[in-house]
This record gives C-alpha cells, structure tokens and sequence, in this order.
C-alpha cells in the first residue's frame, strides 16, 4: 500500500449508522508525513478519537487510536482490490481479540467503514459500521 493510499480519506465527512451519526476530520500534517484522524460521535453514545497514520517506505502504513473510552490500538495497514484494512497484529484487550476497520467501496466523495472482531483473525464479525459521505465545502 502505497504513500497515497490515504489521499480518499483527507477532508471533512458526515458519518451515519444504524441509531447515530458523527463526523470525522482527516488532516496530512507534519510536513505532509502524517495523517491526522479526528472522529466525533453524536447521541445517543458521544464520544471521541483520534489516529495518527504514518507510512514507512519499509513497513507500510501503521495506524495508532486512541479515544474518549480509553481505547488504544496499533494497526497495521494493507490493501487489496479497492479494500483499504487496518487490523490489529495481534490479539488486544480483555476479549483477547483481532481487531481491525475495512474501508471499501471507496468514491471520491463516499466510502463504507466496518469495525470487525475476530478471536482468529479467520472469522470475523461486523460490530459497527458506517457509511461516509464528504461535507460539502463551506
């Protein structure tokens, strides 16, 4: 996966899901080196994150969250055909399960997020997804 891989993602987006919404704010910052995740859930669970993706000439794109709930993850990126995934290395947290977020059907102005679980990185299962739509220019 290349440097640009994430130049879909840079802008401003509405986010919408079954029983909510929110917005995201994606930045390249540090001289272009780093992508700059800010994601803001509404009612009826508020909450806050925020990533920081880098990539590595060697190691490709690495991803790291943390958020409001006191979540931390580290990512590793890769992509095949149009599909953008960032999952875990590993297992993480007391459920000792893969985690990872799969950006598809990716448009200059849409995409679908899915956040998945897996206890072996075979199987997995959808817990949240979302639907992205850019925000207009104001």
């Amino acid at each position: 996966m290349g440097p640009d891989a994430l130049d879909f993602w840079i802008g401003g987006w509405d986010c919408t899901w079954a029983g909510g919404g929110g917005t995201n704010s994606i930045t390249r910052e540090l001289d272009g080196a780093v992508v700059v995740e800010r994601f803001e859930a509404g009612a009826p669970q508020p909450f806050t994150g925020m990533s920081v993706s880098v990539h590595d000439a060697d190691a490709g794109w690495r991803q790291t969250w943390v958020d409001s709930n006191g979540s931390y993850w580290h990512f590793v990126g890769t992509q095949h055909d149009g599909t953008i995934t960032f999952a875990t290395p590993g297992p993480v947290d007391a459920d000792k399960a893969f985690k990872r977020m799969v950006f598809s059907d990716i448009s200059a102005d849409a995409f679908h997020w899915r956040w998945e679980s897996s206890p072996d990185a075979v199987a997995w299962t959808e817990r949240w997804a979302i639907d992205y739509r850019r925000r207009a220019e104001r």
